[in-house]
C-alpha cells in the first residue's frame, strides 16, 4: 500500500511540495476555496477585513495568505471562552494570562498560526493537523508540562526527541521565552512535525501515524481519532468565522 506522506492542506497555497491533494479525501478536507480566499478574490469592492490585517504581522504576503487568515480565526474562536455583544472576547486562562507579551493572546495565537503553517509546509504536514495536536496536546500552551516532563505545544518528551531542544532542556532558556510571542516554540514545532512526518512515511494511515506519534507504533488510538476530530472541528470554525470579525485586537 502507497504510504500517506502527510493531509492535503484546506487550501492549495498550503500544499507542500510534492504533497497529494488526492490524499485530502480520507478525511473531507474542504477545497482551496472553501474555508478562506484571499482579499482580492471576494471583488473589487471587498474591504480588507480587520481579521486580516491584524493577523498578517510578517507583510503583505501573510495577509494575503488563506492558510493563516483560515487558521488564525480558527484558532482565535477555539481560544474563545467568551465574547461580549460588543465583539469583546475573553480567552482561556492560560493564553489571556500570557506574561510580558504585548498584543497578549491575540499575539502569541497570531505568532503560533505563523510557525505552524511554515513548518508544516517545509515538513509536508497539514498546518490545521499540527494545531490541532497543539490543543490536544497542551491547549496551545507553550508552558504547559506533561507528567513525564513534557514540554512545549506538542509536548516533547525530554528523553526523546525533545532531549535536543533547547525549549524542553532548558528552564533558563524558557524564563527567557516568555516575553516572546511565540515563546520559542518554532524548534519545538519542527521537532514534532518531523516526528509525524516519519510517522505518516511508515504508518498506513493518518490516524495510525497519530498513534505512532503519542505512542511509538503504528496503530489506531483514541489519541489519533480526538486529534482528527480537533482538526474537523478548526476547518468547522475556519468556515464559519466571518471575515469581518469584530476588532481582532482588543
Amino acid at each position: 500500500m502507497q504510504r500517506i506522506l502527510a493531509l492535503a492542506t484546506v487550501t492549495a497555497s498550503a500544499v507542500a511540495p510534492g504533497m497529494a491533494t488526492g490524499q485530502a479525501a480520507e478525511f473531507g478536507v474542504p477545497q482551496a476555496t472553501e474555508v478562506a480566499q484571499p482579499p482580492h478574490a471576494m471583488g473589487p469592492s471587498a474591504p480588507i477585513a480587520a481579521s486580516e490585517t491584524d493577523f498578517g504581522v510578517e507583510g503583505a504576503s501573510d495577509r494575503r495568505d488563506p492558510t493563516k487568515l483560515a487558521l488564525a480565526r480558527a484558532l482565535d474562536e477555539r481560544m474563545t471562552v467568551w465574547r461580549s455583544p460588543h465583539g469583546r472576547r475573553v480567552y482561556v486562562r492560560s493564553c489571556r494570562q500570557a506574561p510580558g507579551i504585548q498584543g497578549g493572546c491575540r499575539a502569541r495565537i497570531v505568532a503560533l498560526v505563523q510557525l505552524l503553517v511554515d513548518v508544516g509546509r517545509e515538513r509536508g504536514v497539514d498546518p490545521f493537523l499540527l494545531a490541532a495536536m497543539a490543543l490536544r496536546e497542551s491547549g496551545l500552551n507553550p508552558y504547559a508540562l506533561g507528567g513525564a516532563g513534557e514540554r512545549g505545544i506538542v509536548q516533547l518528551h525530554p528523553r526523546g526527541v525533545g532531549s535536543h531542544v533547547r525549549f524542553v532542556r532548558s528552564e533558563s532558556y524558557r524564563r527567557g521565552c516568555r516575553r516572546r510571542a511565540d515563546s520559542c516554540q518554532r524548534e519545538v514545532v519542527d521537532a514534532g512535525a518531523r516526528l509525524l512526518a516519519r510517522a505518516m512515511h511508515s504508518c498506513d494511515s493518518v490516524v495510525e501515524a497519530l498513534g505512532a506519534y503519542n505512542g511509538g507504533e503504528c496503530r489506531e488510538t483514541e489519541y489519533g481519532h480526538r486529534v482528527l476530530e480537533e482538526r474537523a472541528g478548526l476547518v468547522r470554525l475556519a468556515k464559519a468565522a466571518p471575515l469581518e470579525t469584530a476588532h481582532l485586537v482588543d
